[in-house]
């Protein structure tokens, strides 16, 4: 393979080091590298810290979640372009979209050090090598598909670089996935990685990962130009295989997502990346998952931005209505603790009106009449504000003009709980989850369906429906919208929204059904351009490389 040529990021000037929960970070800067990594503890320490650069990538969301069916930016639905969310228009210079190619090649920067390392220290033992190079493979492949999926074809960078070099070239989509493939199957078919990981040692990439991540990568191939005739029959044989590795946990929910804690290495977790109950550990780069979908409680009566029992609140993801109106009223994923539509008041009222804990917002799941909320805050006197769904986005005067919804609370943090001061950022410490075989169970239906079999696909639809308590789905109504709807109930705030949309062809259509902002914007789906179904290349990163990196056709700077 021709010579690759990088400067996507800045070379790491000092390497910061791992301990504890194993994946934990010290910094050892004043060591220098070519002299420190001298035996197996030095290689296990860099391996690590290519694991402590996924905390940063999975931070952020937006190019997962804004523009899809699920998700919009908070604010008002008005005449205003809001980028990322509306497709009308995109900045080159947009930070979410630079943090999404620059934070995957800094894992990928990481990972070929440690790749390259393995060859140049004495006395590792081959099995240890075996298996870190199958974790790196898989972290390095699964950086390549959100880069190949949201940029088209890009650097192919697979070596380790000691120097900064300004230029280099894309390659093709095709052959992108071509070497993600490659990868994955030489830790496959090497059985480099274990069926199970230990509890002392989850976090760490196993074989569930690998043949998850494979599985996903042939499915998306499979709808291409350049996809291989095996790609959906083998991605299937790898949903099974990873089905059997990582069961459903039978009360998956409450062991994943329960408000009195969590099982971090629960049967149906596949993969997550991990963080230390000591933020110092997590480099600034703690779980900030608890702070999304939530309003700005602090702006109306009875809570505050940052106590208790809600905390801090980062708007920048405010869930559709459709995602709000997507549940059946036995269905434990549309209700408290996971989704509120009660919410507490987090202080007392000086009047007497409300104690803290008393409910002082409402928001019913069936619209109500004028005289019916009069009635309901007669019986209920704590109620001070009762919100319709219809009046989601509007502005409420008793909140100092700010919209307010049902709380997305799955993401409780057990481990965020008091804060020092306001200008303190309320870091979570639980896991987030990358993988969990919920997801495997819908990606197989949906490969079920694409492969014309939909009775294969109901099992599946099902397994995660009874279990929610939901009513089992018929085959009659298995299609690939009806895939996409359980997969927007089950793996809300988990999987790339983005790409699931994007692979399905379904993008545009469903984001312009759901979303305000985008039918606001557009008179049709048809109507937004398919330049959108690829982001900007950062302008950033095409400055640092003389223009030698070109842009996406559509885009500021384009030929």
């Amino acid at each position: 393979m021709k010579n690759r040529i990088y400067k996507l990021v800045v070379l790491c000037i000092f390497i910061g080091l791992g301990n504890a929960c194993s994946l934990d970070e010290i910094n050892k800067s004043n060591d220098a590298s070519d002299t420190y990594f001298k035996s197996e503890k030095e290689y296990e320490e860099i391996v690590t810290y290519a694991y402590q650069q996924m905390r940063s990538l999975i931070r952020h969301k937006g190019t997962m979640f804004w523009g899809t069916d699920l998700m919009q930016r908070y604010g008002r639905v008005d005449d205003s372009r809001v980028a990322i969310n509306d497709y009308t228009y995109m900045d080159v210079y947009d930070g979410t979209v630079n943090d999404c190619f620059g934070q995957n090649y800094e894992v990928i920067t990481h990972v070929n050090r440690a790749l390259n390392k393995s060859s140049q220290i004495d006395g590792l033992s081959q099995s240890v090598v075996d298996r870190r190079t199958g974790e790196l493979l898989t972290l390095r492949a699964y950086c390549y598909f959100n880069l190949v999926e949201n940029f088209g074809g890009v650097p192919l960078i697979l070596d380790e670089i000691t120097v900064p070099q300004y230029e280099f070239r894309r390659d093709t989509e095709e052959d992108v996935y071509t070497q993600i493939v490659q990868d994955l199957k030489t830790v496959i078919t090497g059985n480099l990685l274990p069926g199970t990981i230990d509890a002392a040692d989850f976090g760490r990439v196993g074989m569930g990962m690998a043949k998850h991540l494979l599985g996903k990568v042939l499915l998306t191939r499979s709808y291409k130009t350049f996809g291989a005739s095996t790609d959906l029959d083998e991605s299937i044989s790898l949903f099974n295989d990873v089905l059997t590795l990582h069961p459903l946990a039978s009360n998956g929910w409450s062991e994943l997502f329960g408000n009195n804690g969590y099982k971090y290495n629960s049967s149906e977790v596949i993969f997550s990346v991990r963080y230390s109950t000591n933020q110092l550990y997590n480099g600034g780069a703690g779980n900030i998952m608890n702070q999304h979908f939530k309003f700005w409680t602090d702006q109306f009566p009875g809570n505050t931005h940052r106590g208790a029992p809600y905390y801090r609140h980062n708007v920048d993801f405010v869930p559709t209505l459709h995602h709000f109106q997507s549940y059946e009223d036995q269905d434990i994923r549309g209700n408290a603790p996971y989704l509120l539509r009660e919410i507490e008041a987090g202080v007392a009222d000086s009047d007497g009106k409300w104690s803290v804990g008393d409910v002082v917002i409402y928001f019913p799941k069936v619209s109500m009449s004028d005289t019916e909320k009069a009635n309901y805050m007669i019986q209920n006197p704590t109620v001070q504000l009762i919100v319709n769904p219809e009046e989601y986005s509007e502005l409420q005067p008793i909140g100092s003009n700010q919209p307010a919804y049902p709380m997305v609370y799955k993401f409780f943090d057990p481990g965020v709980s008091a804060y020092v001061g306001l200008t303190d950022d309320p870091l979570g410490t639980r896991d987030m989850i990358v993988y969990r075989s919920a997801e495997t169970k819908l990606l197989l239906a949906e490969a079920y369906v694409k492969k014309g079999d939909p009775g294969s696909a109901l099992q599946q639809i099902n397994d995660l429906r009874q279990r929610a308590g939901a009513t089992p789905a018929v085959v009659s109504e298995i299609n690939i919208d009806y895939v996409l709807d359980e997969s927007g109930r089950e793996l809300f705030g988990e999987a790339n929204r983005w790409l699931d949309l994007k692979r399905t062809g379904k993008l545009f259509e469903r984001a312009w059904k759901y979303n305000a902002f985008v039918q606001r914007h557009h008179e049709s789906a048809s109507a937004i351009s398919p330049h959108f179904l690829l982001r900007p290349i950062p302008a950033q990163q095409i400055d640092r490389t003389y223009g030698t990196l070109k842009q996406n056709p559509g885009y500021t700077g384009a030929e």
